[in-house]
């Protein structure tokens, strides 16, 4: 059962990244919004598609994340939340997928997934976490002084309300945690194509 779930979820991460490739990544060179524009500018120049042996890039690059995808699915299944813990897991796949590639969170995606996780938080008898939410009232300043996308603090403020304070602190150490050691390696590499743009839900 755990082999089937795990290529179900493949196959269904194929359609998400499907999906989200047709509304957000390849759109219409007729489009003149100037956020499109840019995104597109920063998806073309991105890391991983600078990368040598380019004709292997895209074929790898899905296959990585479905089987990614699939792997969450299975964490989900064995969860004894299984369907808070799908929503959770897509939520998070999804938002941190766009942030990836296009430095962005869309609000068209960001909304949603903050929506039907409230509900499965509902459903299950989760309570408000009122202080978890508190606690992110200083990262304002940061975003005020361009130092942290405003995306980044509306996840934050989507998922914070529904996370113990602890939770939420060991969320951001690790978050933080890994942002250093990407930005290392990327300092390492010698790039300098480090985050041309803050997440922004617009």
């Amino acid at each position: 059962m755990t082999i089937f779930v795990f290529f179900l979820g493949a196959l269904l991460g194929f359609f998400w990244l499907l999906l989200l490739q047709t509304l957000f990544w390849n759109l219409p060179k007729s489009d003149s919004r100037s956020h499109y524009q840019k995104v597109n500018k920063v998806s073309d120049n991105h890391w991983f598609f600078l990368l040598p042996t380019k004709r292997l890039l895209p074929l790898l690059y899905w296959t990585i994340v479905c089987l990614c995808y699939g792997g969450l699915c299975v964490v989900a299944f064995h969860d004894s939340e299984s369907f808070l813990a799908f929503v959770w897991l897509t939520s998070a796949f999804l938002l941190s997928l766009t942030d990836l590639i296009d430095y962005s969170v869309y609000p068209q995606l960001l909304y949603p997934a903050h929506l039907l996780l409230a509900l499965a938080q509902l459903r299950s008898g989760a309570s408000f976490q009122w202080l978890s939410l508190g606690l992110l009232v200083p990262l304002v300043f940061f975003v005020w002084q361009e130092k942290m996308g405003g995306g980044d603090l509306l996840v934050l403020a989507g998922w914070s309300i529904w996370l113990t304070p602890l939770t939420l602190l060991a969320l951001l150490l690790v978050a933080s945690s890994l942002g250093l050691l990407a930005f290392l390696a990327i300092k390492a590499s010698g790039r300098n194509d480090w985050r041309s743009c803050p997440s922004s839900p617009s």
